[in-house]
């Protein structure tokens, strides 16, 4: 599947489903570009002191002066420190959640959108946002010399929009983790949220998920886990290399030798260069907690080939 336009690789996620370590996977590519989470730094970030994973602070890196100026040949101002590409769009709070929200069902979720798209302040927002993002990834793409995005910022409008109203060639990778995983992670990360929520979060996005990709074309869309990265990263790699439309026969040895320019998860600052799966959900997470779980996602998660 290969194409002359630019390709840009939403990665469709949940938090704690190993996302960071997809990006610098695949970034270690000769022809895939990321920087990660392109809605760039949050707002705790100190912007004089936060490190891109080249080690440099990132108003000191030269990959990200030349991304900022970059931006300001095709016209667009750029601040390391507000990257002003993130899909957030004004209204109401029940507006903003019908928005980004799902029906279960893609006629509805298409009339929704169709109503949104026709609205013309929302259909001129969008098409900022698109142009800037746009802008974006066609200066990382310069940058590097490669012809693939991939970004994991998890911004669920993104995808959405510049398959709509860029002229990018949009594919998703669908990455799923075990629920349990994923539960136990946010717990120890978390201690306002109980399991059996955690749980509920992770079904509502994967439904949401699994009905807007239904309705691409089966080649725009691929469904990876986690754990399956773990365990064969070459086979994995290798089926998404093809997805992506790149050379599916390239070895990545130590991926962290690779220059990068990462942002988003602190994982990105870690000397890890072994793959290992992260399996703790089975000492963290009480017979309750497992008993919760399992009633609420359990028949979701086995769907995805867990039980």
């Amino acid at each position: 599947m290969t194409t002359s336009c630019p390709v840009f690789v939403p990665v469709e996620t949940s938090a704690y489903s190993g996302a960071t370590l997809l990006s610098f996977l695949l970034g270690a590519h000769p022809e895939i570009a990321t920087v990660g989470e392109m809605d760039g730094l949050i707002a705790l970030e100190n912007p004089d002191l936060y490190l891109c994973s080249c080690g440099q602070k990132i108003k000191e890196c030269e990959f990200w002066q030349s991304v900022g100026a970059a931006m300001r040949e095709q016209g667009f101002e750029f601040d390391v420190a507000h990257f002003d590409t993130k899909f957030v769009l004004g209204g109401p709070r029940p507006i903003q959640y019908l928005r980004i929200g799902s029906f279960r069902n893609n006629t509805l979720d298409a009339l929704r959108d169709m109503v949104f798209y026709a609205w013309p302040g929302e259909r001129h927002q969008l098409k900022i946002l698109v142009a800037r993002n746009e802008a974006f990834i066609k200066a990382v793409l310069a940058l590097t010399g490669k012809r693939v995005f991939v970004d994991t910022s998890k911004g669920h409008l993104r995808a959405k929009a510049l398959h709509k109203f860029s002229t990018l060639d949009v594919r998703a990778i669908h990455l799923l983790r075990d629920v349990r995983g994923v539960v136990a992670s946010r717990l120890r990360r978390n201690g306002n949220i109980g399991a059996a929520e955690a749980a509920r979060q992770w079904v509502r996005l994967h439904q949401k998920f699994q009905t807007a990709l239904q309705a691409w074309p089966e080649e725009k869309f691929i469904r990876v886990r986690y754990e399956d990265l773990c365990r064969d990263p070459q086979a994995t790699l290798k089926q998404l290399y093809h997805f992506c439309g790149v050379d599916p026969e390239i070895t990545i040895g130590d991926f962290r030798m690779i220059p990068h320019h990462i942002v988003g998860n602190p994982m990105r600052l870690n000397n890890i260069t072994e793959i290992k799966l992260d399996a703790r959900w089975r000492s963290l997470l009480t017979e309750e907690q497992l008993a919760e779980i399992n009633q609420i996602a359990g028949p979701l998660s086995r769907q995805y080939g867990y039980n």
